[in-house]
């Protein structure tokens, strides 16, 4: 719910973005004949923003603990770079844009907790950190001029890193590692305005699902670990001229 509701926030900031891309007036307060913006062509980009990073380990056999255990590291800085290309069905009219956009992610979303005490069964510590994201994602949207809403849906490649780690040796001896690269979904959406003929800026939002994935501690005990990642960010593109 809690990576729900930041994302449902960040689209909302992002149909803030821009107001004043569907209308032009002269000084005479008559429509000015205005070539429309063509979105067609091959783009590259950088960008940056804040990531949130949701790791839920569950003790199938209950041996550490009861249930699942979910750890949120707070949102974090990340930045990256896109490159992509667009085609646009129609410039002189408000109409469809369709695409595909490989991007890289960068951040340190780190998380560190320990559980139980000295007077406890056990006493646990663990740690994950978010290292990076991939995203290879199909577009689509609407284009007026020099407005683009998108929506964006494709895989996505994280690597997580991390240990839980018994501090008692009960009731396993040693720990468990949370180290994975792991393929998943990545569903994202935002809005984009040029305001040059080359250069546009845009906000944009990736929910990211990784595959559930397993891992075994040195008693053969097995822990089943899913992850949430959500990102907002603002960033900038090029469209280069001689592909456009």
């Amino acid at each position: 719910m809690k990576q729900c509701k930041l994302a449902q926030s960040l689209f909302v900031s992002v149909l803030l973005f821009s107001s004043t891309a569907f209308a032009h007036t002269s000084l005479k307060g008559e429509i000015m004949p205005v070539a429309a913006y063509n979105w067609t062509g091959l783009y590259l980009g950088g960008n940056v923003g804040a990531v949130n990073h949701t790791m839920n380990i569950t003790d199938n056999q209950a041996v550490a603990f009861d249930a699942t255990v979910e750890q949120v590291s707070n949102p974090r800085v990340t930045g990256g770079f896109q490159l992509g290309y667009r085609w646009q069905a129609d410039p002189a009219v408000v109409s469809g844009v369709y695409g595909a956009e490989f991007s890289a992610e960068f951040s340190d979303a780190n998380f560190r907790r320990q559980y139980g005490s000295p007077f406890a069964l056990y006493q646990l510590n663990s740690e994950n950190k978010l290292k990076d994201v991939c995203m290879f994602q199909l577009t689509g949207g609407i284009a007026a001029n020099r407005t683009l809403v998108f929506l964006a849906a494709g895989l996505s490649w994280s690597r997580v890193t991390g240990k839980t780690s018994n501090l008692d040796g009960i009731p396993f001896n040693d720990g468990f590692s949370v180290t994975k690269s792991e393929l998943g979904t990545a569903l994202g959406g935002g809005i984009e305005y040029a305001f040059t003929d080359n250069f546009s800026a845009r906000v944009k939002v990736d929910v990211i699902t990784p595959n559930t994935y397993t891992t075994w501690d040195n008693l053969d005990d097995k822990f089943t670990i899913a992850n949430n990642i959500v990102e907002g960010s603002l960033g900038v593109n090029y469209k280069l001229p001689w592909l456009m």
